[in-house]
């Protein structure tokens, strides 16, 4: 009997041990999302004033495009406003679907109001009652009801219906999007489609994200054109993209028009447009000049190529024009993301061997290069950083200067490399890199005063489409009196994104912080997926990230003290200029 005791006291110590771990786990991921996720009350959250730069764009002929574009437009608005209908994703995407066609070919206006009448009123209109707590169209940070007054493609029954919608519209829960915790959006039951899609549903895929980004991108006010002449001038693109190549192409086209870092990145990775191979390097643009910047893996290299070499020339294609040709499809918010995206871009390739014309001091050499799998190039990075995250992250630059690399760090080691540089006069802080999310809470614990309070966060309410709110970027206080109060200098560079940009945002709450380096990536910000029919998957910034006097971040980066840009004769010397600078500026400051 004692031995069945003991034995049933085994198990149950087994057990326990089991699932304390993942439990402590959890109960600490909650510690830190509450402590850095925000409730959202959009009834209560103040709205974000802001001077709205949309100006409304009305199409000048009554043809097939701007037949289209209101269709887009009339459809985007009855979806996100009409609350009394009960149609599923699948069902309000059919009643776009069944309706293209039909508008291609209606060349009477007549016909054509027929038909956007009965998508309106799809499928039975109450009587309205105004009850819309908000409005006033002036406190839609993100939209222009203008559209409605157009003559040319629409009439004053239609442009009533549409505004008793608007009026009507009394914030209920929306139907097809929903914020999360952290303010961005997701999609409710949200239909996929993977093979290469038709005309109509390549059309359904322009029109979905448009009106997503329409009235849900809180930096809608900050892309450079029309949102609605982009619309009008994306139309005829997609309806043309007759390959998946072409199709891809018109995808990366319009997301790019975002100017979002974070749209960039699913971008550089797509094998239609660009080819899923890449050399054993980096590539970066340098005052005009392409240059070697970096070895990716160390047991690829066979010494063929050397930093600061000059890149001229891809198979046979100047550099530059290659660059030129790419723009449309890929960039960054700000120069230094933009560049590493365009030379991903340029490197990108569908053979395996790639040619290459270099400038060696003053040698033109030919170069052939044997390719890798993009992917494979990206998990040998990470099985890198794993086997980093075990060794020692810091190291001392002399008596009172130490230097920690936040790349490898988590928050089971950082513990541990802090203390043992706890008593310098300055730590280097190096956060060129996307380390574990989870480094968040150390960070705060050991270099932030207590009770700061750092960045403000912008989001839409889905409740309201078109409407910004804000609200502190954290629920609570942070930092504590034990933190450090020596001197921090922070490394930065366009390997600084999202994240990275947020936790350096902290560390610059510590008034004895300094940032050095040349501009962040500028992609602050919780990240939102859209999927296009066909697979054609994209990403951008969910929520707004601003310093305490409304600073954007997104674009710009950032705050940096001490710009520190690369040069070219450092980058063969193998010399870290931002570090140096880091270095100069201590002993600058005894």
């Amino acid at each position: 009997m004692k031995k069945i005791i003991k034995k049933r006291y085994v198990i149950v110590v087994i057990l326990v041990a089991l699932f304390a771990i993942p439990t402590y786990e959890y109960i600490q991921s909650l510690r830190l999302y509450f402590k850095f996720s925000s409730k959202i009350n959009p009834y209560t959250d103040p709205i974000l004033k802001e001077k709205s730069k949309n100006e409304t764009f009305i199409p000048s002929t009554f043809d097939v495009n701007a037949r289209l574009f209101y269709l887009c437009k009339i459809w985007g608005f009855i979806k996100y406003y009409r609350e009394d209908m009960r149609l599923s994703t699948s069902q309000i995407d059919s009643l776009l679907l069944t309706n293209i066609s039909e508008v291609i070919r209606s060349d009477s206006k007549i016909e054509y109001h027929s038909i956007l009448e009965r998508v309106i009123s799809f499928p039975i209109l109450p009587q309205f009652e105004k009850k819309n707590p908000y409005p006033d169209i002036n406190d839609y940070a993100l939209i222009n009801n203008g559209w409605m007054s157009d003559t040319i493609c629409l009439n004053m029954s239609i442009k009533k219906t549409l505004e008793d919608i608007f009026y009507a519209h009394s914030g209920r829960k929306n139907r097809y999007v929903f914020n999360k915790s952290t303010g961005n959006i997701s999609f409710i039951d949200k239909a996929g489609h993977s093979t290469f899609p038709e005309t109509d549903r390549r059309l359904l895929g322009l029109f979905d994200y448009w009106n997503i980004i329409n009235y849900f991108y809180v930096y809608k006010n900050y892309i450079d054109d029309s949102w609605d002449r982009v619309l009008h001038e994306s139309i005829q693109r997609f309806m043309l993209a007759d390959s998946p190549k072409k199709y891809h192409m018109e995808i990366r086209r319009l997301t790019n028009r975002l100017k979002d870092t974070h749209a960039s990145y699913p971008a550089t990775i797509d094998e239609y447009m660009f080819g899923a191979y890449r050399p054993n390097f980096r590539m970066s643009l340098i005052n005009d000049t392409f240059v070697i910047s970096q070895i990716r893996v160390a047991e690829y290299d066979q010494g063929l190529f050397k930093l600061g070499d000059v890149v001229l020339q891809i198979d046979g294609h100047k550099t530059h024009q290659l660059a030129d040709s790419l723009r449309d499809f890929v960039c960054g918010g700000n120069y230094w993301s933009d560049q590493m995206f365009v030379c991903n871009a340029i490197l990108s390739k569908s053979d395996s061997v790639t040619e290459f014309t270099l400038l060696r001091e003053r040698d033109t050499l030919s170069i052939k290069s044997i390719n890798y799998k993009a992917y494979d190039l990206f998990q040998n990075e990470r099985t890198y950083d794993r086997e980093h995250k075990k060794q020692t992250l810091y190291h001392w630059v002399n008596d009172t200067i130490a230097y920690l690399n936040l790349r490898f760090s988590s928050a089971n080691n950082i513990y541990d490399n802090y203390n043992a540089i706890k008593t310098a006069s300055v730590i280097i802080l190096d956060m060129r890199s996307y380390p574990d999310t989870d480094i968040i809470w150390p960070l705060t614990d050991l270099f932030v005063p207590p009770n700061s309070f750092f960045a403000y966060t912008t989001y839409p309410d889905t409740r309201f489409p078109g409407m910004l709110r804000y609200c502190r970027s954290s629920s609570g206080r942070i930092g504590r009196e034990d933190y450090f109060k020596g001197r921090i200098i922070v490394l930065v560079n366009e390997w600084t994104r999202s994240f990275s940009e947020y936790a350096t945002m902290v560390l610059q709450m510590n008034p004895r912080t300094v940032t050095v380096g040349n501009s962040t990536s500028g992609a602050d910000g919780n990240i939102s997926l859209f999927t296009f029919p066909g697979e054609g998957r994209t990403i951008y910034s969910g929520i707004g990230i601003y310093y305490l006097d409304f600073t954007l971040t997104q674009r710009v980066g950032g705050r940096v003290d001490y710009t520190v840009e690369p040069k070219i004769n450092d980058i063969k010397k193998k010399i870290d200029t931002a570090y140096e600078e880091a270095i100069i500026i201590t002993k600058q400051e005894k």
